[in-house]
């Protein structure tokens, strides 16, 4: 089964190890037991393999006691235990992950896989949000974000994190960039969701300098500054608004209504097949408004949203439900652009349903605390779990060996995560990532060439 693929499971762990080995080394070479990329691949490994612990994976290490599958699929040479794996990450400076996402990214590119991703006018989506993902009352590192609770009288120690995905409206899958931790910065200072959307747009702009985006992301950052950044990076935006976040921009639209300078634009459409439903998506939009009394000169376009849903329930009664959204915008709205730049503003929350809950609740376990250590462990694991997740969203995209083995699993990701794994727990050797994926794909055909052999 070829597997020829610059995406397939080879060639991406491949290119894991290769940059995995240029990580700066702070150990003392005289007493280096496990070298580091052997290290940080175990622990890319533990997210691969979708373990719900690091004692689990310690636990099938002891019984494949040759560690001969670590070898032939991740290449990793000297197994750390789960000891020596958290001192080892520990240490590692986090900012060299950016490089690994980079060129993963790039190579997703070559592959075409952006242009599956390509929604207006050459743009992609570029969906930004915050996440946390450890909590606690007594564990912490020098990282941890502090919070000192009065009435209670007492702190919590938390790490968060800010993602950013490329997503479209028909893809379930997406394409996760490098994360930016929110943690304490310096050791010294709290960190909060809108510094770390500021660090994240300037390396963004570093790491893909000439890539056209379109920023999707909360009313927290719906503020003159952070536009003003965006436009500084020639970034375009849709951003959510509310009016309790942008009470100017919502006066301002209050009077151009009185002044009959808002305009108007209704489509309705029929869905639904055992019942019928009709779906009536309302507009008010307007171009070059200001968004607050303070930047005269920042204008910006302004779009308020209304969905009504309407269907006829089995008593003859007419139900109907609203959602309401109001967004933002760089590009100027038109009648004929604005139910696109509506999907796209809606986009926003595949960040949370095609990132942080697949993370959460299929298999890759995000609050699970594999480890929290006393500087960078934390941090560490998050990212090593974030490139296992971008391999897997990678290989779905362009790997038609992956295709074919989630098309056995009904689609079903969690159910192949699960065949992945029991696979691998109940295969002592394993030769290779082709092998692997026929005993997947072809149980029964592998298990006939196994008993003949």
């Amino acid at each position: 089964m070829s597997q020829g693929s610059s995406l397939s499971a080879r060639s991406l762990t491949q290119s894991l190890y290769e940059q995995f080995r240029t990580f700066p080394e702070h150990r003392d070479p005289l007493r280096i037991e496990i070298p580091m990329e052997d290290a940080l691949m175990s622990g890319y490994a533990v997210f691969s393999l979708k373990m719900a612990s690091l004692l689990e994976f310690e636990g099938i290490i002891r019984k494949n006691t040759d560690k001969s599958n670590l070898k032939n699929l991740y290449q990793v040479s000297r197994v750390p235990s789960d000891t020596q794996m958290r001192t080892i990450l520990d240490e590692v400076n986090p900012y060299n992950f950016r490089k690994v996402f980079t060129s993963l990214f790039s190579r997703g590119q070559r592959a075409k896989c952006l242009e599956k991703f390509s929604f207006f006018d050459g743009k992609c989506l570029l969906s930004v949000d915050g996440t946390g993902y450890f909590l606690s009352e007594e564990v912490r590192c020098e990282s941890c974000i502090e919070k000192y609770f009065e009435k209670l009288e007492k702190t919590t120690y938390s790490h968060q994190m800010l993602c950013g995905s490329i997503v479209h409206p028909e893809s379930k899958t997406v394409i996760p960039l490098c994360p930016e931790p929110i943690c304490k910065q310096d050791k010294k200072t709290n960190d909060g969701e809108k510094a770390a959307m500021k660090r994240f747009i300037e390396k963004f702009r570093q790491d893909h300098p000439r890539l056209p985006v379109i920023l999707i992301a909360d009313a927290l950052h719906s503020d003159s500054k952070f536009i003003k950044n965006l436009k500084y990076f020639d970034m375009d935006f849709i951003l959510s608004v509310k009016p309790g976040n942008n009470e100017s921009l919502f006066g301002y639209v209050s009077q151009w209504e009185g002044l009959n300078r808002l305009q108007s634009y209704t489509f309705e459409e029929e869905i639904g097949i055992k019942i019928k439903k009709k779906r009536i998506h309302e507009f008010r939009f307007a171009n070059n408004i200001l968004l607050n009394k303070q930047d005269v000169n920042l204008a910006i376009n302004f779009i308020d949203y209304w969905e009504t849903t309407q269907w006829v329930d089995q008593w003859g009664e007419l139900q109907e439900t609203k959602i309401h959204f109001s967004w933002v915008t760089s590009i100027p709205v038109t009648t004929e652009n604005i139910m696109q730049l509506m999907r796209g503003g809606r986009c926003r929350w595949k960040i949370e349903n095609e990132t942080f809950n697949t993370l959460k609740n299929q298999g890759y376990e995000f609050e699970h605390n594999f480890g929290h250590g006393y500087k960078n462990l934390s941090t560490n694991f998050a990212f090593l779990m974030m490139l296992a997740f971008l391999c897997d969203q990678l290989q779905e995209m362009g790997c038609r060996t992956f295709k074919k083995a989630l098309q056995m699993a009904n689609n079903k990701r969690r159910d192949l995560w699960r065949d992945f794994k029991a696979t691998y727990l109940r295969t002592p050797t394993v030769e290779s990532w082709e092998d692997f994926w026929s005993m997947i794909i072809e149980p029964k055909r592998w298990k006939m060439v196994k008993d003949t052999s």
